[in-house]
């Protein structure tokens, strides 16, 4: 009896091997899921950016290189690696804060560039991860519609949306990209159309998320001190979506080494900045590194898993 009972089990085991094998090998490819589930965009009627491809801004930046002395200028191209160095959009200036909006909508607008989101697929253990990362020419942030005189502004916003499927290509998760860290759903619970997730875009942040409504700040997604500064400024720690303009971006491939800028490791732009309206600007930190120098690159499963449900 254990003898053809222990048979049996085995039978079962090795038919559930030989199942999974062929799910898997029968799972769609990659490039189909990359295009199946990339998300719809849907913006705030106030917002002035869109996602765009990156070579406008690479046309329009200056590359610069940290010295003891300084931020010094130096020539292209753009270097693999880096780190020690930070693109600078030379025909705007990230210290005008708000008043800088103009200036770098007008700069992205004179490329006539469509709606891009740069996507890589990959199979890690067990599952599919689908990644869309959005490329910003300016974030320009403040908790009140329209801008007010407390702003954190910076070049280069980069933001990204995750599903995680399963190995036959079911979808399980999605992440979407909020400030410092972000957010995660179950795929049943995701908004969308047909087999696409609805992304809401936080107006000047650029932060990504599946609801519409004023989205209050969660400390272990922002930035405690962040809050506590715009707290102490008597405002709202929160961001704003609304239903303005929906976009389709076109999914351009990526991977860790292509196209050549995957490889910069230096910061898409110049310093943060950061007003409230006792004070002058000051510098607030860094613009964001390119996609590959992030968590959610190169751990995507374990980043996403890691994040509040929300």
């Amino acid at each position: 009896m254990r003898v053809a009972l222990l048979a049996q089990l085995q039978l079962v085991a090795l038919l559930l091997a030989i199942s999974g094998s062929a799910s898997a090998a029968t799972a769609p490819q990659l490039a189909t899921l990359l295009s199946r589930y990339s998300p719809i965009l849907v913006l705030h009627p106030q917002e002035r950016f869109e996602p765009v491809p990156v070579d406008g801004f690479l046309e329009d930046s200056d590359l610069f290189h940290s010295t003891p002395t300084g931020w010094v200028k130096v020539a292209g191209p753009l270097p693999s690696g880096g780190s020690d160095s930070r693109l600078d959009q030379r025909l705007c200036s990230a210290r005008d804060g708000v008043a800088a909006i103009d200036c770098y909508a007008d700069a992205q607008d004179a490329h006539d560039a469509a709606p891009t989101v740069y996507g890589a697929a990959s199979r890690r253990g067990s599952w599919i991860v689908l990644q869309y990362w959005f490329f910003y020419a300016y974030d320009a942030y403040s908790p009140t519609v329209p801008a007010g005189r407390f702003w954190q502004v910076h070049e280069g916003d980069w933001e990204a949306a995750t599903v995680l499927l399963d190995r036959t290509g079911t979808p399980l998760f999605a992440g979407y990209s909020q400030h410092s860290r972000g957010v995660r759903r179950a795929w049943e619970k995701v908004p969308k159309r047909g087999t696409h997730p609805l992304d809401y875009v936080a107006l000047g942040s650029h932060a990504n998320y599946f609801t519409v409504r004023t989205h209050r700040f969660d400390p272990r997604i922002v930035e405690p001190l962040f809050i506590s500064i715009i707290k102490q400024n008597g405002l709202a720690p929160v961001d704003h979506t609304g239903n303005g303009r929906v976009l389709r971006p076109a999914v351009i491939p990526v991977t860790t080494s292509q196209p050549g800028w995957m490889t910069f490791a230096g910061a898409w732009g110049e310093g943060q900045y950061l007003h409230a309206p006792s004070s002058a600007p000051v510098a607030f930190g860094t613009s964001p590194k390119g996609p590959a120098f992030h968590a959610q690159w190169r751990s995507p499963v374990a980043d996403v898993l890691g994040w509040p449900s929300g």
